[in-house]
């Protein structure tokens, strides 16, 4: 089970996120990651010590003792030693790609759930996915190294205060330089890498927009108007990108001259204490190799800042769309539930509105019935299918499926009840009978019978490879009817206890629309509740009951005979009152 449950006030804005808040966050948000990163970095650094004591010792034993057996046995030493460092090395490569592995697998699975779960109108799948792609490559491409390399560099500073005193402050010294140009690289160029990658993030977003909607891009001629937008957007991260870039270089840059100059100043202190005979010679080769294994981390956060930079801000990006509590968990499957659709004192909103699209109505449909939705445009008739079917969430009041209150029931076990067909349908990427059976491992005999009773079956069999045709090679050819037939085929596959439709004949001939209104009223005999929004008489007449829109308010005629009288007075005969709020 993956949780999180932190609240969004405990959680610090990117402004206020610090390196070492990351990497504790990081590691209370996915448990046991970074232990053997850790573990094989203590190896890793203590193995780094094998170099410069072995040249400590050939200078200082081996030279003066002139014993072969002595550098033999020497040798061999080290030499195993190293070998024992090329395996924890490659351990700590295993390990953070198998990390970048579990991060990408967790988070994936969060963000995927958020995007079922949230109330939003706006998905950001897309987005959070590439986002999460930054943080995989972190420890994918061993960004994440220096980081934990870093705890181990006062190891190093110590030995080199055990070589001599001099030596170490002269070390320490060069080392808080280094620190401090690496502390400036993170304030700033935080601000301008964070604002070329939300720049980045809208042009990728508004690329994506760009290319749902080619047709009429091409038609209307607005291919240079969208290039001057996104190119706008780019040029934005552009120079934002440019300006953190040229900092971060201007500061590398200074870093390696500040590092070049303490290995001088290391070789120089360490050469003068050898002329005064207070340290021997092998001491200075050792001390210039252990202040380049302290300073190497740093020198390497410096270098690397921007991808840094750029995968906390990911972090950040999906820690705030992942603010809400999604907690991933089995469930207990329901049975099917009863064709019983109650609303008790439902008020509709699109959500992120300031008021009530619809007013508290109350009304109940029951297995076998087909009910329209009318009204003019705008007044709220696909903001209510998507109330019914679970996406939205009500203003106020209940909605309740069977006797379960369907915003509170799981989607993956809500959803094999429900049909639902929007205005826009858009299939997803695969073959017809993957979008037919709701990318699920269906009998080929239930996707079969799914299309013939949406009347899709013939025009299926029509297309290259039929059934098998794959939705991406055919996507732009398909006609917005042959999509309408292949979203509903989608909606009656199982059976479903509710359908919603948001106008199913809008882009119908009329004999694939009588084929259409057949499929309702079929299903409705098979005992399921229909709910159609939909402005065509001909569907109208074919109805029980007819639900008008009108005036943030729900008129509730029991035949669509009445609708005539409903729409010049809210006040007739056959009008349910009680239905009214």
């Amino acid at each position: 089970m993956i949780n999180n449950k932190t609240s969004p006030s405990a959680k610090p804005s990117q402004k206020e996120q610090g390196l070492l808040t990351w990497f504790a966050q990081m590691n209370r948000e996915l448990p046991g990651f970074l232990k053997p990163l850790l573990g094989f970095s203590l190896a890793i650094n203590i193995l780094l010590m094998v170099s410069p004591f072995y040249m400590l010792q050939v200078y200082d034993r081996v030279l003066t003792s002139g014993s072969t057996d002595t550098l033999i046995w020497l040798t061999v030493l080290a030499v195993f030693l190293l070998t024992v460092y090329a395996a924890a090395d490659a351990g700590r490569r295993r390990s953070s790609a198998i990390a970048a592995e579990q991060i990408e697998e967790q988070i994936s699975e969060r963000i995927f759930h958020q995007f079922t779960q949230s109330h939003s109108s706006e998905s950001r799948l897309s987005n959070d996915l590439m986002v999460l792609g930054r943080i995989r490559s972190l420890f994918q491409n061993q960004l994440i190294a220096p980081f934990l390399d870093l705890p181990f560099t006062p190891l190093f500073f110590v030995v080199l205060f055990m070589i001599h005193p001099i030596i170490g402050i002269v070390g320490l010294i060069g080392g808080a330089i280094i620190f401090t140009i690496a502390v400036i690289a993170e304030f700033t160029t935080r601000n301008d890498n964070e604002k070329a990658s939300a720049a980045s993030n809208q042009a990728f977003e508004l690329a994506a927009g760009l290319s749902r909607q080619r047709s009429a891009m091409v038609a209307m001629g607005l291919g240079n108007n969208g290039l001057g937008k996104w190119r706008a957007a780019k040029d934005l991260a552009r120079e934002y990108s440019l300006q953190a870039g040229a900092r971060e270089g201007m500061l590398s840059a200074t870093a390696k001259s500040a590092r070049q100059i303490l290995q001088i100043s290391i070789l120089g202190a360490g050469a003068a204490l050898a002329i005064n005979q207070q340290v021997s010679p092998g001491a200075i080769v050792a001390g210039s190799i252990v202040l380049s294994r302290a300073l190497a981390p740093i020198d390497q956060i410096v270098g690397s800042w921007r991808a840094i930079t750029q995968a906390r801000s990911a972090w950040n990006q999906l820690q705030s769309a992942l603010t809400e509590n999604t907690t991933v968990e089995k469930i207990t499957p329901l049975p099917r539930p009863a064709p019983h659709l109650e609303l008790n004192r439902v008020a509709v909103e699109v959500p992120g509105a300031t008021g009530a699209l619809i007013q508290p109505f109350s009304t109940e449909l029951n297995g076998g019935s087909i009910t329209a939705l009318v009204g003019a445009n705008g007044v709220g008739k696909s903001t209510l299918l998507q109330t019914l079917s679970g996406v939205w969430p009500t203003r106020s009041g209940l909605v309740s499926l069977g006797g379960r209150d369907i915003h509170d029931w799981d989607n993956t076990d809500r959803g094999p009840y429900i049909g639902y067909v929007p205005q826009n349908v858009e299939l997803l990427p695969g073959t017809i009978a993957e979008n037919i059976a709701r990318m699920s491992d269906a009998d080929t005999k239930d996707i079969i019978t799914a299309a013939h009773r949406a009347g899709a079956h013939e025009m299926i069999l029509a297309l290259p490879k039929g059934y098998d045709t794959p939705i991406d090679a055919v996507n732009e050819t398909l006609s917005a009817g042959q999509r309408q037939l292949i979203g509903l085929a989608r909606a009656l596959f199982g059976d479903p206890v509710l359908l919603l439709m948001d106008e199913p004949t809008a882009n119908l001939d009329i004999k694939a629309a009588r084929v259409v209104i057949n499929s309702f009223q079929q299903a409705a005999k098979r005992g399921a509740i229909v709910v159609v929004a939909t402005h065509d008489k001909n569907l109208i007449n074919k109805t029980n009951e007819v639900l008008l829109i009108r005036n943030n308010a729900v008129l509730v005629a029991q035949s669509s005979k009445y609708l005539n009288s409903l729409v010049r007075k809210s006040s007739v005969t056959k009008i349910n009152r009680g239905a009214i709020a």
